[in-house]
């Protein structure tokens, strides 16, 4: 076999398996326990798009022209908070919020004006020191927020993609299955 071919072959093996090492390293990495959210209330739907305390979750919402639309499941009269996300074009500003009660076993509609996203908190989550946000959807296909081990995950593949193919067509060209920069004498 030739020299060539065989060190080509080398190369992707490595490449494979420092690219396994990675991906098995981050399955692996961050195992650590974390505290449990509360669960839902009782007697509401069977699941929550978020979950604010033991009483009042999230069942739903939707963004209809900057207006979010929230509806919240409550298995007690219970007071939330909402605020809109701040203007982050200026230095500095104020934040507007308002507080709703929410009715006991039953779903509560409320409409919040935002640009892209509500933060949300009751008193009991306060106490746990959390308050939870709804954001509007992005139009990417894969969406964030990305962190810094995506942005080196999507380069490694990248850099793979550009490897595999610069070998193919080496191995393509030394084999001599490609009709590319032939010469007519």
């Amino acid at each position: 076999m030739n020299h060539n071919v065989v060190s080509i072959a080398f190369v992707l093996l490595v490449c494979s398996t420092v690219l396994a090492g990675v991906s098995i390293g981050q399955q692996t990495a961050g195992n650590t326990a974390t505290p449990a959210d509360p669960s839902g209330p009782d007697g509401g739907p069977s699941n929550y798009e978020l979950v604010i305390d033991e009483n009042v979750g999230v069942v739903d919402y939707s963004v209809e022209d900057g207006v979010f639309v929230i509806e919240f499941y409550s298995d007690e009269f219970k007071s939330v908070t909402l605020s809109a996300a701040p203007d982050t074009s200026s230095q500095s500003g104020s934040i507007s919020f308002r507080s709703v009660v929410v009715e006991a076993d039953t779903r509560t509609t409320v409409r919040i004006t935002a640009s892209s996203a509500v933060s949300m908190w009751t008193d009991d989550s306060l106490e746990r020191e959390q308050a939870y946000y709804i954001r509007k959807q992005s139009g990417f296909i894969v969406d964030g927020p990305w962190t810094a081990s995506d942005v080196r995950d999507a380069a490694l593949g990248g850099a793979l993609g550009v490897v595999v193919a610069v070998l193919y067509e080496a191995v393509a060209a030394k084999v001599g299955t490609t009709e590319r920069g032939e010469r007519v004498a």
